[in-house]
């Protein structure tokens, strides 16, 4: 299957199949496959010619390891994951939305490829050379693995997080991604406009990030929607003796197995495993070792069966780093005078050590000032029309003002006093247009970890 694009660039993008003729199945359609669990894994070998597809540097522990081509990649494919993956950030276009499949699938980041490999090796590179209006081609077939190619020419490849810059030949490469990667999962063209795998979108690639309705659908008729017992990870705890311990539920008494991203040395893209695990507390905790060759990435727990249901979900694991509490978004934005909606999205995680947090909006009012301010816990009273959603004693942090689109990010330093407090966020904002003459985003629930 590839990805065509009509010349001049600001045409329109065609989808079109070149290898297999799938039978249409209603909206959606498949290829005729599917991946078993032995072809979960999925890799990247970073030979991106674009100076674009590997500017964005900034490390987020949702994606532990991972930065440029590789980070908007992986964040294309856990899209389709059976549920968020943690707690969904890391795409300002969809704020804490990562993860929508809702199907008994789930991948496995096994990093950085070492070459492109050949057709079943799960691997995404460029490829040189002008390819006469494709941007991108997935090679088949399903059941034995993929390969997913991105032309180097005429295309430059923006790897975001935000939209790429509205210019010819700039493309959003975790838009393109993400389609590929449901042609890799053996779903064929939609026929419902909007959707990820329809075959033909406006100039703007980052619409195929965030899969439909019609999507879901197809996925699921694949691998089955996501079964209420399959093992479910929530979080993850680093012991003082090497150790990490796995929270969720849904793990066998005995039997179960750790899936970990290699750190180095990858062959075949094969998960380092530990098999043999017992769980504790009713299901709910697998205590291991960490493998010596186990590095960032993420961890799943694979019961004992061999069923699309029995591996759980994709949790960000860094074996040197205690995973950070979840920011939670919660309550609901005054919708301003020109139809927007200011919700919250954020980058990185509160922790110290990287000191990079910051969270924004796309929803404000263009070029209007406003002020972000925090409290120590969360209410729900009305204001102007809206909701304030932050408790007393409310603290001013950061005066800001949107850009001309509507568009603001904030940076929250962070030191060594903050680690292990929770604070709320909002934004309050002028808003010419409003009977009040002001606006309220939703807000954040932040708590600071190391």
């Amino acid at each position: 299957m590839s990805l065509t694009r009509y010349l001049p660039a600001s045409a329109a993008v065609l989808l079109a199949g070149a290898l297999l003729y799938p039978t249409p199945l209603g909206a959606w359609a498949h290829l005729g496959g599917e991946l078993d669990l032995t072809q979960r894994d999925f890799r990247v070998y970073n030979n991106f010619s674009d100076a674009e597809a590997n500017n964005n540097t900034v490390t987020d522990l949702s994606f532990p390891g991972a930065t440029g081509a590789a980070l908007a990649i992986w964040k294309a494919y856990v899209e389709w994951s059976s549920e968020l993956h943690a707690n969904g950030s890391g795409d300002p276009t969809q704020p804490f939305d990562l993860g929508s499949g809702g199907a008994n699938f789930d991948p496995s980041w096994q990093g950085l490829a070492t070459s492109p490999g050949d057709t079943n090796s799960n691997i995404a590179s460029e490829i040189s050379g002008f390819g006469a209006g494709v941007l991108g081609f997935t090679e088949l077939p399903i059941s034995d693995g993929w390969r997913i190619r991105f032309y180097a020419d005429p295309v430059i490849w923006n790897d975001g997080p935000n939209p790429p810059p509205n210019a010819q030949d700039h493309r959003d490469l975790q838009g393109v991604a993400c389609h590929e990667f449901g042609h890799a999962l053996g779903l064929a063209h939609s026929t419902v406009l909007g959707s990820t795998m329809f075959p033909a979108i406006s100039i703007d690639e980052t619409t195929l990030r965030s899969i439909s309705a019609d999507d879901q659908l197809g996925i699921q008729a694949l691998y089955g929607v996501a079964s209420s017992s399959k093992p479910h990870i929530e979080t993850y705890e680093l012991s003082s003796t090497g150790e990490v311990v796995i929270h969720g539920h849904g793990f066998e008494p005995t039997g179960n197995t750790l899936w970990f991203t290699r750190s180095a040395g990858i062959s075949d893209g094969t998960p380092v495993s530990v098999s043999h695990l017992s769980s504790s507390q009713g299901g709910t905790l697998i205590s291991c070792p960490i493998p010596i060759d186990a590095g960032p990435g993420d961890v799943l727990v694979k019961l004992s069966g061999s069923s699309h249901a029995d591996l759980s979900n994709p949790f960000p694991f860094d074996p040197n780093q205690q995973h950070c509490p979840d920011v939670i978004s919660y309550g609901t934005a005054k919708t301003t005078s020109q139809l927007s909606v200011p919700q919250l999205y954020t980058e990185s995680w509160p922790s110290a050590a990287l000191n990079n947090f910051k969270f924004g909006t796309y929803g404000g009012m263009p070029n209007a000032f406003g002020i972000m301010f925090s409290g120590p816990t969360a209410q729900n009273r009305p204001f102007q029309g809206g909701t304030v959603l932050v408790g007393a004693p409310i603290r001013r942090e950061q005066l800001f003002q949107f850009d001309f689109t509507g568009w603001i990010e904030l940076s929250i330093p962070i030191d060594s006093s903050m680690i292990g407090s929770t604070r709320h966020y909002q934004l309050w904002f002028q808003d010419q247009g409003d009977a009040f003459g002001t606006g309220l985003s939703d807000a954040v629930q932040v708590g600071f970890c190391p």
